[in-house]
């Protein structure tokens, strides 16, 4: 939690990984040894968010206020293995004066840097691109009221196969009340 570079936070994920795997090796329920594992990529997640944010110059901003970093699929539902790729997305709220296009112009960089750093930390990029650096999952709560609605509303296999990974999600770090 007080990790203050990228180095350090491997570490960290290192040793998250190690001791899921004296964990699996004593026997520990599957259920627990997820949320164990959740539990702590959570943390880990949530300080490489943080620090990049500093690192951006958006921290203490009014884009910052207005963001929440979400967890999804298997992440969203505490359900972390050892071998798990990266499933999040970015929910915001525009700064008054801005539009969503320009605040999702300031959010994607810093989006892929986290990105970047969680797969230095031994979480893949998703190879599907479910990630917050993707255009597609960087929206305001509006956007993402109208996307869900188009999945809900469509029956195409692309909306039941976006809607079997973003409908499990929850805030990670930020404004989580624009995850509610």
């Amino acid at each position: 939690r007080h990790a203050e570079t990228t180095e350090v936070l491997q570490r960290g994920a290192a040793d998250i990984h190690r001791m899921a795997h004296n964990m699996m090796a004593q026997g520990v329920a599957p259920e627990q040894l997820t949320q164990f594992i959740s539990t702590f990529n959570d943390l880990l997640t949530a300080r490489v968010v943080e620090l990049e944010c500093k690192a951006s110059g958006i921290a203490g901003t009014p884009l910052h206020d207005g963001l929440c970093w979400m967890a999804l699929g298997s992440e969203g539902r505490f359900e972390q293995t050892l071998n798990t790729d990266q499933d999040n997305a970015v929910i915001f709220k525009a700064p008054e004066g801005m539009t969503s296009d320009q605040a999702r112009e300031q959010l994607l960089p810093v989006a892929k840097r986290i990105n970047e750093t969680l797969a230095l930390c031994g979480f893949p990029l998703c190879k599907g691109e479910i990630m917050a650096s993707n255009p597609k999952w960087c929206l305001s709560l509006e956007e993402w009221k109208h996307t869900f609605s188009a999945w809900i509303g469509g029956g195409s296999p692309e909306s039941l196969l976006h809607a079997s990974i973003f409908f499990d999600f929850r805030a990670l770090y930020g404004a989580h009340n624009l995850a509610e």
